[in-house]
Parts: C-alpha cells; sequence; structure tokens
C-alpha cells in the first residue's frame, strides 16, 4: 500500500492545507517527513529484489489501475524529495497564500502518481491534473504577463493531451488494453502495423507538449521565465522530467526511436541557439533546459541499456542542478533587481555570496565537470552512443552549453557580499550537497555497471576538453547578439507547429 499512500498522503495534506491556513507551512515540512519514510521503505524493498505492485478498481490490469515500483521511479521519486524539500525551505521565509501550499502538494502528488503508474490512462489523467496544477502556479502572482503565459501554457498543453487521448483511443481499439506491460507482449509482432505507428506517433506528439521538446513545448521559455524562482524550479526540476518518464515508458513498448534521436537534435541544437542568443538569465535558463531535454531524448532514442540508465542518471542530475540554477538565480535577481545579465554584472556586489556559490556549483554540474551530477550522466550517454555522428551531436550540445553559461563568469568574484536568510542557505545546501556527492549516491541506486563507466579516464578528460574547446569558441564568437526569430513562440504559430509535429513524427516512425 505504499505506492498508493505516497501520492494519496499529498492530496490528503492539500486538503488540511486548505483547512488549516496558518499550519499549511507546517504540514509541508510533516509530508516531507512523511515522503522520506516511505520512499525509504520502497527503496529497501526494491534494493532487496521484493516485487511491489499494486492493482485498485477490482479490475484485471487490462482496465485496472496498476501502480509498480522499479527503480526507474524510485531514482525519480527521490529527486522529487530534494527538489521538493528545497523549495519548501527555500519559501519558509516567504508569505504566501495557503492555496500556495495545496498546489505543491497537488503538484507532488501527480509526480509520484506518474512515476509508479503503469497504465497509460491513468497517466493521462494524472498529467491533466498536473497541467491544471503548473498552470495555477504559474500565474499564482497576478501579474498580467504571468496570467497571459499561463493561459498560453493550459492552451497548448490541452491541445497535447488531446492528441494523447485520442493515441489511447486508437490504441485501446486494436490493442483491448492501455497497460503497459500487456502492451509489450501483444505489439511484439505488429510492431510497424499502421495502427501501431498512429497510436504510438500520436502518444508521442501528446507527450512531447509536456516534456521539453522544442518544436512541441514552445510554452516553456516563456512560462519558465515569468513564473516565480520557486515555481521555475518546480517546473524545470520536476514538471519536465514527468514527460521524459512517460516518453521513456512509451519507448521501452513503441517503435519511436527515429522520432526521438530526430526530435532530439532538434531540441538540443535549437535550445543552444537560442540560450547563445538570449541575455535574459531565466530565459537562458528555460532555453537550456529546452537543450539538455534534447540530450536526453537522443538517450531515449538509442534505447540500449546502457542509454536508457545514462539518460535517467543525468535527468536526475539535470534536475538537481536546473532547480538550484532557478533558486539562486531568483536570489541574484531579487538581490540587483535586474533580469538582464549585462545590467546584473553592473549591480553584482550585491549579490549574496551563497547565492553566487550555489550558482556557481549548479553551472559546474551544468557543464559536465567531474565530480559533479552533470558528469556523470554525460559520461554514460557519450560512451554508449552509436556512432560517430551521434556522439558529435552529444558534444556540440555540451560546447553550446559552455558558450551560453560563459556569460555569467564575471558574476563569480570573490568579493564580499551582503547576507540572506538562513532558508535560502539551507535550501541551496540541500541540492549542492547530492550534487557534489552525486557519485556516491547513485552508486547506492544505480547498477554496479553503470556507475563504473563514469569513473573511467577518458570521459573525464573528455569533458576538460570539451570546456576548454567551449571557451575558444566563446573567446572567437562575434561580439554582436545573434538574433532567433521568436515568432515560433506564438500562440498561434506554436498551434500548427504542434500539429505539424505530428505528421513529422509519424513520417520518422515510418523509418527502418
Amino acid at each position: 500500500m505504499i505506492l498508493v499512500l505516497l501520492p494519496l498522503s499529498h492530496f490528503v495534506f492539500s486538503s488540511l492545507c486548505l483547512a488549516w491556513h496558518r499550519g499549511a507551512r507546517a504540514l509541508t515540512q510533516v509530508s516531507w517527513g512523511v515522503d522520506a519514510a516511505l520512499i525509504g521503505a520502497l527503496w529497501w524493498g526494491v534494493r532487496h529484489g521484493k516485487t511491489i505492485s499494486v492493482g485498485l478498481g477490482g479490475w484485471g490490469r487490462s482496465l485496472g489501475i496498476e501502480l509498480s515500483a522499479d527503480w526507474v521511479g524510485l531514482v525519480f521519486a527521490l529527486l522529487a524529495l530534494l527538489v521538493g524539500g528545497a523549495v519548501s525551505v527555500y519559501l519558509s521565509r516567504v508569505t504566501l497564500r495557503s492555496y500556495f501550499y495545496v498546489l505543491l502538494h497537488l503538484l507532488l502528488g501527480c509526480v509520484f502518481s506518474i512515476l509508479f503508474a503503469q497504465d497509460l490512462f491513468n497517466i493521462y489523467v494524472t498529467l491533466e491534473l498536473l497541467t491544471l496544477v503548473s498552470f495555477l502556479l504559474v500565474g499564482y502572482e497576478r501579474t498580467s504577463i504571468q496570467i497571459w503565459v499561463s493561459l498560453k501554457y493550459l492552451m497548448l498543453t490541452a491541445l497535447g493531451m488531446g492528441i494523447y487521448l485520442l493515441g489511447l483511443a486508437v490504441l485501446y481499439y486494436h490493442a483491448g488494453t492501455v497497460n503497459l506491460s500487456e502492451l509489450g507482449v501483444r505489439l511484439g509482432t505488429g510492431a510497424q502495423q499502421p495502427w501501431v505507428i498512429v497510436s504510438s506517433s500520436l502518444l508521442v506528439t501528446g507527450v512531447a507538449v509536456k516534456a521539453g521538446i522544442f518544436v512541441f513545448s514552445l510554452w516553456l521559455p516563456a512560462a519558465h521565465a515569468v513564473a516565480m524562482p520557486a515555481v521555475g524550479a518546480l517546473l524545470s526540476g520536476l514538471v519536465i522530467k514527468m514527460g521524459v518518464v512517460v516518453l521513456m515508458r512509451l519507448a521501452a513498448v513503441f517503435p519511436v526511436s527515429v522520432p526521438l534521436l530526430v526530435l532530439g537534435t532538434m531540441t538540443g541544437l535549437l535550445g543552444i541557439a537560442y540560450a547563445v542568443s538570449t541575455y535574459d538569465l531565466r530565459k537562458l535558463l528555460a532555453f537550456h533546459t529546452l537543450s539538455q531535454i534534447g540530450y536526453l531524448a537522443v538517450g531515449l532514442g538509442i534505447g540500449t541499456r546502457v542509454e536508457l540508465t545514462g539518460a535517467v542518471e543525468y535527468a536526475v542530475g539535470h534536475g538537481l542542478f536546473k532547480a538550484l540554477l532557478f533558486l539562486a538565480a531568483g536570489t541574484v535577481i531579487a538581490s540587483t533587481g535586474q533580469n538582464d545579465i549585462r545590467s546584473i554584472l553592473l549591480w553584482r556586489s550585491r549579490i549574496p555570496v551563497n547565492a553566487r556559490l550555489a550558482l556557481l556549483v549548479a553551472v559546474l554540474a551544468n557543464l559536465g565537470l567531474p565530480p559533479f551530477a552533470g558528469f556523470f550522466g554525460k559520461a554514460v550517454l557519450l560512451s554508449g552512443a552509436e556512432s560517430v555522428l551521434i556522439e558529435t551531436i552529444l558534444i556540440a550540445i555540451s560546447i553550446g552549453t559552455v558558450v551560453s553559461f560563459l556569460k555569467l563568469l564575471p558574476l563569480f568574484w570573490w568579493g564580499r557580499g551582503p547576507s540572506t536568510s538562513r532558508s535560502q542557505s539551507v535550501s541551496f545546501l540541500l541540492l549542492s550537497v547530492p550534487i557534489v556527492l552525486f557519485s556516491p549516491l547513485m552508486q547506492w541506486l544505480l547498477p554496479e555497471w553503470c556507475w563504473s563507466l563514469s569513473f573511467r579516464t577518458f570521459p573525464a578528460v573528455e569533458s576538460v576538453l570539451i570546456v576548454v574547446f567551449g571557451c575558444l569558441v566563446y573567446r572567437f564568437l562575434p561580439w554582436r547578439r545573434i538574433r532567433m526569430p521568436d515568432w515560433v513562440f506564438h500562440l498561434e504559430e506554436a498551434t500548427v507547429i504542434i500539429i505539424s509535429g505530428f505528421l513529422l513524427v509519424c513520417g520518422l516512425s515510418l523509418l527502418p
């Protein structure tokens, strides 16, 4: 019953927060301890080979709701525990309406439900609820720009979920089930049938809108840039990763390797191009979320055991350091009153030391330098690349990451700065420690062969050389600002692109 209690407890806590306004913050802290105990119990059971699964509704697998614990879900559950805890501590000194904590609990409950769900319809329902909660969180402060961006997010993700639901209908009509375990058996010999291609293309297109795939998730840069820093950390650190988890589940059943490889390449390179061109700090972080999702999609497209494990490892590491980036960036912007990087540099003496250190740790992890979290996932992904072309694409994305983040280099000076609240320092520390100690933590959760891949000499040397080469590219890059088109992010164009994207995915699925 632990699998049921983990999401259900957050729905209970959300109701309690709504009823007891003054105790909402204390209830959130209690819920964090409950999550830690439940995740620890699940981890202990899976670690010792127990099969932890539960069926709800009194139906069989074909129709009932099935929850099952595996190492993928547990690793992401640990990510949710850390990011949710860090956000709660970060906001502990901030006066918030009680319904913010209601939304926070609903978001975490949806996350835990998606992580262990084994049927595609339950995933659909939970993704819809997660969309609604995210929409309300983006517009929490009720500024005009937040309201418009959150409405745009709601409309585009509603379109994506409608496409996903159509794919479910096609799938259930032909297969008679939406359970992932049963689908893996029933589709074994008929993977190239037309209805399989159509249904899988619809499902991938719908999830891609939520997962941060560039040509589909055109709501993401604005939503992440205008939301509260804590909300940005939740969106980039957790919500986007739920789309990645669902794509991973789909890739294990359907023939979607070629679409994921192509979409991952497009997402990674276009995300980097937009990140290099912007000087808006939060938009820079948002575009980097897109580029790194491209990195993950390429790994899912390759689909080998090494690549899938590397994708999980990098997704968890990315969730940690991207959440830290958004929280630290929020402190930087609040301290300087500026959002443009060039203006922030003029007021850098106002930035607290702990925010600078947190930003530095997160940037080094994003660059993929050892021993930080980003290094291990990238090392495993590069080691499992099947061709020189794919390895070149992954290296190009990594070099672009270095080039775009070098704009922040002048922020990392060692002078004194003003102090900040203890809660923010604890929040930064809660994320920085697992980022720095990522390898020994993952050793407890990942297979030993995967852990050993990251400790060869070549990946470490390669990551350093990538950073050096990125510095050289930045040195000789033209100083004029590169202009990238922004019309693609308009609502009308984004809608047409999503619908056209389905045709692209369907066409790519026909390729051998």
